[in-house]
């Protein structure tokens, strides 16, 4: 599997970091401001086409945080100070 940068969404007030396709799947399972937008959905699909071996895992990722940006859950987080 290829590794990925975790990804901090806010969702109900509280962050959930994603580190894998098991958080985002978990992640959508969650009440999302907009359950049946359709970059939701979408991501909702290609999470389980991941999750059978169908689909990349970095496609999977990809939809599921275009579905976290449209809907305003996907934050970004200012760089370390030692990074600066």
């Amino acid at each position: 599997m290829i590794a990925f940068i975790p990804i901090t969404i806010y969702l109900n007030g509280k962050s959930t970091v994603v580190a894998s396709i098991a958080d985002a799947a978990m992640a959508l399972e969650e009440p999302w401001p907009y359950k049946a937008k359709p970059r939701r959905l979408e991501a909702v699909r290609m999470i389980k086409e991941c999750m059978a071996g169908h689909c990349n895992q970095q496609a999977a990722i990809d939809a599921f945080k275009a579905a976290a940006a449209e809907q305003g859950l996907l934050k970004q987080r200012p760089p370390l100070v030692g990074l600066k």
